[in-house]
């Protein structure tokens, strides 16, 4: 009898374990791209069609999954960085004031 419920109690404590760990998973944050000009890029139609084209190079749509270290590193050359997306607009308005702070640059981005 003490075996069966060692194994009952064994039982209820891998599928706790294995549960928690799949909420886990799918509770991922949300995650953009932010380009570290501080650039708006819903504003401009060039920005966008640049920023969909510096995605499709890097192999960096999140919205097929977690961008990998060669895809971050490719769209940080880029100039972007990857944010959680509820922190977006706020990560933009920081690298837009220190642009603002650096000055005027000639950026080929």
């Amino acid at each position: 009898m003490n075996s069966m419920r060692r194994r009952q109690t064994l039982a209820v404590g891998v599928i706790a374990t294995l549960s928690v760990n799949f909420g886990c998973v799918t509770s991922k944050p949300e995650m953009a791209w932010v380009r570290t000009d501080g650039q708006r890029i819903g504003d401009d139609p060039a920005l966008l069609q640049q920023g969909k084209s510096d995605i499709a190079f890097c192999h960096a749509n999140l919205d097929v999954g977690a961008a990998d270290e060669a895809a971050r590193g490719c769209m940080a050359q880029k100039g972007y960085a990857l944010v959680k997306k509820d922190q977006a607009e706020e990560a933009r308005a920081a690298y837009a004031a220190a642009a603002a702070q650096r000055g005027p640059t000639q950026s080929g981005k």
